[in-house]
């Protein structure tokens, strides 16, 4: 996987390039006559970056570090809010990432095609299932046993998650009106900076919730799983 990650990476780049100079100038020789296809490629490398970023390893994190030490050394003490409470919440974030997450590669994949009216099916579908999981998201509620810098935590961690949603949304609404024809300079700059803003948060997302975790000195499933692993090992 790390492997793949960073050849799509290598690609997503070349295209990226090759995405600029057709928007500013259509290329003969590669026989692309209109601007809106170099505004496609361009897109089309934002979502191969995203998802060969995604394949790669992730640097060990100092949180994470911090939670094996404390599991290493310590039993974990439930305080504020509980474990199962915890997961509820996790569970659900994660539920509603994919639901947006999903569809979302859908579409990058048929820009990939540079077929306009391939590729607004799909990326009007992503924008829709990202809006009604943004929605989603929303009405999660905090547990009234979370308390003080536990409950800040978690308010901080669901902020992050239904931000990023929220950003990919709205650069699948740009992403329409891009396919409708509309390549100016400004609106792929501003969509360009929502999916990446959108992607960056949604790793960060992730390190939130574990900041929150062990704020309330619980932790992630996937993290527990991995330690249990682990010791059996």
């Amino acid at each position: 996987m790390e492997t793949l990650g960073g050849i799509l990476l290598f690609a997503a780049m070349a295209a990226s390039v090759l995405g600029v100079l057709n928007l500013i100038k259509p290329q003969a020789w590669m026989k692309i006559k209109k601007r809106r296809y170099g505004a496609l490629m361009i897109l089309g490398s934002l979502f191969a970056t995203g998802l060969g970023g995604s394949m790669l390893p992730v640097p060990e994190d100092s949180a994470v570090k911090a939670v094996a030490d404390q599991t290493d050394t310590n039993p974990i003490v439930r305080d504020g809010v509980t474990q199962e409470e915890f997961e509820v919440i996790w569970t659900s974030v994660k539920n509603y990432m994919a639901r947006c997450d999903g569809p979302l590669t859908a579409a990058g994949t048929a820009l990939e095609s540079g077929d306009v009216y391939a590729a607004y099916g799909p990326t009007k579908s992503a924008a829709e299932a990202c809006e009604a999981a943004w929605l989603d998201m929303g009405k999660i509620r905090i547990p009234k046993s979370a308390k003080g810098d536990a409950k800040t935590a978690l308010k901080d961690a669901l902020d992050t998650c239904n931000t990023a949603i929220y950003l990919k949304r709205e650069a699948l609404k740009q992403l329409q009106t891009v396919l409708d024809g509309d390549v100016r300079p400004s609106i792929m700059e501003d969509t360009k900076d929502k999916l990446e803003r959108g992607g960056g948060l949604s790793t960060k997302c992730t390190f939130d919730f574990l900041a929150a975790a062990t704020q309330s000195k619980l932790m992630l499933p996937e993290l527990q799983e991995a330690f249990d692993q682990a010791k059996e090992k």
